[in-house]
């Protein structure tokens, strides 16, 4: 998928739009988010967590949190998938972080663990 490729881009502007994209997908219907998972989203959301700007990380991680939820109303293995790419650990270092909102979203995230 052309939209997961660009969400690994070097260069930022395309990254974050592409995100973005990402972001409006696993906020709509159940299927998008299954096929957005199969597709890479859930490792280019992590990938994206080290951005490094409190508000689009907020959001990302409102955009897991979602993807979590779909995973277990569903019975997809989404949150066994974040343990196998060592999501956990950026979720508590982010956990820890200056800002409360991304603090607080990372906290939601790993009450689903």
């Amino acid at each position: 998928n052309r939209v997961i490729e660009l969400a690994y881009s070097s260069n930022r502007g395309l990254r974050k739009e592409a995100i973005w994209v990402i972001v409006n997908v696993v906020s709509s219907l159940d299927e998008h988010v299954i096929s957005a998972v199969e597709s890479g989203a859930l490792e280019a959301l992590y990938n994206f967590l080290s951005d490094g700007d409190a508000k689009n990380v907020a959001f990302v991680l409102q955009s897991i949190e979602n993807i979590l939820e779909v995973g277990t109303e569903t019975g997809k293995t989404y949150a066994q998938k974040v343990v196998n790419m060592d999501g956990l650990e950026a979720l508590e270092i982010l956990a820890s972080s200056q800002n409360m909102t991304v603090q607080q979203r990372s906290n939601e995230v790993l009450k689903r663990f």
